[in-house]
């Protein structure tokens, strides 16, 4: 047939020759083929972009594209000399088997999407961009009041607040740019969402009323318009700058622990199949937010009974769907928030430790590279270190290395945070300082970010740069202004080298330090803060005062038992040169942290004792408490 087409133009060359493929115009069908399905694809890929359709469309659209190809070939083949030609039966036929192929082709690439959205298995969360929570769009804050410029501070305001986020790695951010295009003209929420290709708008209000400006900002769903969370603030107007810093924290903050949450049940949704197991695990947590509520308001047997509640409610999640792990891990964390109600009696520790190292050991034979899991046994293995929990000292060193190792395994930024402490207890500083800055810096709204800050001021303290200190001191009490333990750090200040001395500051932090403290730590907190009111008061050169203040902060075993307190107090008892009581004060520490010894002697033999410590290394008794020469 083929033959008997070329023979009716006359053509008696080769059926493939050049010359016959530029007469029926082969190339020129090709080019104008591969334009027209590159101006198709690239609609289809707009659409989905902005996620007016689903990502499907897409890779059927290319699929058939492809399929296709063989059609144009044929077609250019029976149609491509000038003038008009009959469709032979023989091309029907070939047409129509590559149309059943392509549409199968498409059947199995749409088949083939529709499996991967059922699937079981967990992996990234592909959503369509206005679905997508961590896509932020700020739009520019409208004005109430308070004359023609309360609209330059609205700009400002909104502009900052668009910077402040972009910060986020958390979050993408729409430019200003984007922002700016609905400045005027305000469409419903969910097109400017589908526009932009966000999932979550901010917007607000500005209002002036005399000095004082008024802020109201509301954090909406793109996707269909609805709001979740509005909040406000007020600043006199000579505090602006502090406004925008509120402004900026605050809405960060809120959004990353919703987007966080969000997104964590969009995973959890893709981990299991069972609708049953997923409403419990919704219930238990909400059981933990009562706990965490009780322990706030110093009511340790309440926040217990929720914790049971929550176990409970997580044990029938497991039943429900025996192959989902998140039940059980969630359950070896109620297991540590148990331990961690111990207060200053031990006796329950071991017990709940327990439980939850047998949960961490199930969840890992279910799921061996489950980062939670591996964060968990991590963080219980440390826990019961810090509690000399262990028979011996080399089953307290093996745990010690395990932990560490699985904490870098899990490599979270949780498990970062908990590893910065370990380091700082093994005496690497300078790592500890960088696993803490390492869980910042990726996310800086992690829900115990306050204990990330914590521990970088602490590592800088350590370290004996004020600079450091006072940074990450400023940075926790702005961010977390009732953490007591930022007023401890602003009281941990003084104690550094050539920072001048103000011991009135010095008591008003510590008065604070001491009254934001929870109801279950405020005793050992009296304690703490004595002994660094003792170390500024040593700096401003009042010896006799620093003895009497340090005295008083004395701590008993029953309050103290890992001897913290004594280990505080040798740090002014080693600057007032009282180095017999300094060495006593180290050896009640030492016995109450027998696994800290082999750290300790290997300081002093490559003398590297910490700048509080400074002379003690040199200090015989204190060699011979080492067991060193």
């Amino acid at each position: 047939m083929l033959e008997q087409e070329s023979a009716d133009h006359g053509d008696h060359k080769p059926a493939l020759s050049w010359a016959h493929l530029r007469e029926r115009r082969i190339v020129q069908f090709l080019l104008a083929y591969a334009a027209g399905a590159w101006a198709v694809l690239g609609v289809v890929d707009q659409l989905v972009d902005r996620g007016i359709l689903p990502g499907a469309v897409y890779r059927v659209a290319l699929a058939l594209t492809l399929c296709g190809l063989p059609g144009a070939l044929i077609l250019s083949w029976f149609h491509g000399a000038k003038g008009a030609q009959k469709a032979p039966t023989i091309e029907k036929w070939l047409l129509a088997i590559v149309a059943v192929l392509s549409l199968g082709a498409a059947f199995a690439v749409a088949r083939s999407d529709l499996a991967s959205a059922a699937s079981e298995a967990a992996g990234p969360v592909e959503l369509r961009p206005n679905e997508d929570p961590r896509r932020v769009a700020v739009l520019y804050f409208d004005t109430q009041g308070g004359g023609d410029d309360t609209g330059f501070l609205a700009t400002g305001l909104t502009e900052s607040l668009i910077d402040e986020l972009s910060t986020v790695k958390a979050l993408k951010v729409v430019s200003r740019n984007g922002s700016e295009l609905y400045r005027h003209d305000r469409p419903p929420m969910d097109s400017i969402g589908r526009a932009l290709g966000v999932g979550t708008i901010v917007d607000g209000k500005v209002a002036v009323a005399g000095d004082r400006v008024r802020v109201t900002v509301s954090m909406i769903n793109a996707f269909d318009g609805s709001q979740f969370q509005s909040t406000s603030f007020e600043r006199a107007r000579a505090d602006l700058f502090d406004l925008q810093d509120t402004l900026s924290l605050q809405v960060a903050d809120f959004l990353r622990r919703k987007i966080g949450q969000e997104m964590g049940q969009i995973e959890l949704r893709r981990t299991t199949r069972s609708v049953g197991a997923w409403e419990l695990l919704q219930q238990a947590a909400v059981a933990g937010e009562r706990a965490t509520e009780a322990v706030r308001r110093g009511d340790v047997r309440g926040a217990s009974h929720e914790l049971v509640q929550a176990d409970s409610i997580l044990a029938r999640a497991e039943q429900a769907d025996p192959s989902w792990v998140e039940p059980l891990t969630r359950r070896g964390w109620l297991a540590y928030r148990q331990s961690r109600l111990g207060g200053f009696d031990r006796s329950q520790y071991d017990e709940w430790i327990g439980i939850g190292l047998t949960r961490a050991d199930s969840a890992l034979a279910m799921a061996p590279e489950d980062p939670s899991a591996l964060e968990l046994k991590g963080t219980l293995l440390y826990w019961k270190y810090l509690l000399n929990l262990y028979d011996n000292e080399d089953q307290a060193k093996n745990a010690f290395s395990q932990a560490e190792a699985l904490l870098r395994k899990a490599d979270t930024p949780s498990a970062r945070a908990s590893l910065s402490h370990l380091l700082l207890n093994e005496g690497e500083t300078a790592q500890a300082k960088i696993a803490a800055q390492s869980s910042y810096d990726a996310d800086p709204f992690l829900e115990n970010a306050n204990l990330t800050v914590w521990r970088l001021a602490r590592a800088s303290w350590d370290l004996g740069d004020a600079r450091e200190t006072r940074r990450w001191c400023d940075e926790g009490l702005r961010r977390f202004p009732d953490d007591y333990r930022f007023h401890q750090c602003q009281l941990m200040v003084y104690a550094l080298p050539n920072v001048p001395a103000n011991i009135p500051a010095a008591w008003q932090d510590e008065r604070r330090f001491v009254e934001l403290s929870p109801p279950q730590v405020k005793t050992i907190s009296e304690k703490q803060g004595l002994q660094y009111m003792a170390m500024a008061l040593v700096r401003a050169g009042l010896p006799d005062s620093a003895r009497a203040v340090a005295a008083r902060g004395r701590a008993s075993p029953a309050v103290d038992p890992l001897r913290n307190i004594a280990l505080l107090e040798s740090i002014p008892r080693c600057w007032l040169g009282d180095w017999d009581e300094a060495v006593r004060l180290m050896g009640l520490y030492l016995a109450a942290n027998p696994s800290t010894v082999e750290a300790y002697k290997n300081s002093v033999a490559q003398g590297q004792m910490y700048w509080y410590h400074d002379g003690l290394q040199n200090q015989p008794r204190f060699r011979a408490l080492l067991g060193l020469n």
